[in-house]
């Protein structure tokens, strides 16, 4: 079978981590023949590294669509011009592997399902943490395990962050920004776990004291999910004391028999009360095989396209994703309690009957 050509959107920051890490592992299977970036600079070292030649470069994204014969789209550019992207590859029928967010707003989430499901596209995002091997682990552990029906779940997010080691000092000053980039991957996490869509989320954000961030820094928030499954998830960008950072994020998982834990070093424990002050910790042995992440997003994406099954984050699964972000940062501005599912069924987007009775693990 010939290689599938891709059309390649973004090529500095952390679309250059594409270039360099994730593409260059699916030679075998696709060939990137285009490359959009209206920075010349990074459009020129990676187009380099990719080996593409001058006519397969561009600056504009009319003229990438209009000169290159491509199979699929990858979107990793910024979610600020994703609507437009979307809109020139579903009027050409590409399908699309998009970075997180699918949008910068809600209004653009919809909008962006709507142009996908009408000219009857392949969409995918990149929600690469439910692929990270510590959290198909811990999903394992709830599905599998005789641990009973969860009760709620628990995540901390912490990290400490300057304008030098936050990705760019424009992050400090961009309202609501760690939100949408980072505390989505988290969100998505309470959906993956519990096995529900969240039916509420209420929270707040703000700036504490030696924060460096322009706006706000942390926030918290609480959340039921469909199933009766309580959510409470923290995060704070200036940690000076205990770190769980990327990748070391701290996720609890409360049921009938006991807990699911995970923290800082990665390794997966269940814990059980045995009475009388004892408590007995296992741990969990990882489940799937390096590399994980992007890489096995990349080869659902690919496998879907060869006529596989749809990816877990194909599109009517992740705007449910966009749904939860998106009201989280609504409840914060407004104070209020913010009814998720009333925001999907608004958009006319079916949602299921909640299932208010909690979700039994085996």
């Amino acid at each position: 079978m010939a290689n599938r050509r891709a059309l390649m959107f973004g090529a500095g920051g952390w679309p250059a981590v594409w270039v360099r890490r994730f593409l260059p592992a699916f030679a075998h299977r696709l060939d990137v023949v285009g490359l959009v970036d209206a920075n010349p600079e990074a459009l020129s070292i990676s187009g380099d590294r990719l080996g593409l030649a001058e006519h397969q470069r561009f600056a504009e994204m009319d003229a990438a669509f209009a000169a290159t014969d491509a199979d699929f789209c990858i979107l990793a550019l910024p979610p600020a011009p994703r609507a437009q992207a979307v809109a020139q590859a579903t009027a050409r029928g590409l399908p699309i592997l998009c970075e997180k967010p699918i949008a910068d707003s809600w209004e653009n989430a919809v909008a962006i399902a709507r142009m996908a499901r009408e000219a009857d596209v392949k969409l995918s995002v990149v929600q690469n943490y439910r692929y990270t091997r510590k959290i198909m682990t811990l999903k394992q552990a709830l599905t599998e395990g005789s641990l009973g029906r969860i009760s709620s779940i628990h995540c901390r997010f912490a990290a400490d962050y300057t304008p030098e080691t936050a990705g760019g000092a424009f992050r400090h000053r961009i309202p609501d920004a760690m939100i949408y980039e980072g505390a989505e991957h988290h969100l998505d996490q309470f959906r993956n776990l519990a096995g529900a869509d969240c039916a509420w989320i209420s929270g707040a954000q703000w700036n504490p004291p030696g924060s460096q961030f322009e706006h706000t820094a942390c926030a918290m928030f609480q959340m039921q999910m469909t199933n009766g499954v309580m959510g409470q998830y923290h995060m704070t960008h200036v940690a000076r004391g205990l770190q769980n950072g990327w990748h070391e994020e701290s996720y609890r998982v409360e049921c009938e028999h006991g807990d699911v834990i995970v923290d800082r070093d990665g390794v997966v424990r269940i814990v059980e009360h045995l009475g009388e002050g004892y408590q007995r910790a296992t741990e969990c042995q990882p489940v799937g095989d390096e590399p994980d992440g992007h890489f096995l997003v990349i080869e659902e994406f690919l496998d879907w396209l060869d006529g596989g099954p749809a990816p877990q984050t194909a599109l009517d699964d992740n705007l449910r994703t966009a749904a939860l972000t998106f009201g989280a940062v609504e409840a914060t501005h407004t104070n209020q309690v913010v009814d998720v599912m009333a925001k999907l069924a608004d958009a006319g987007i079916g949602v299921e009957k909640a299932d208010r009775g909690a979700m039994r693990c085996r």
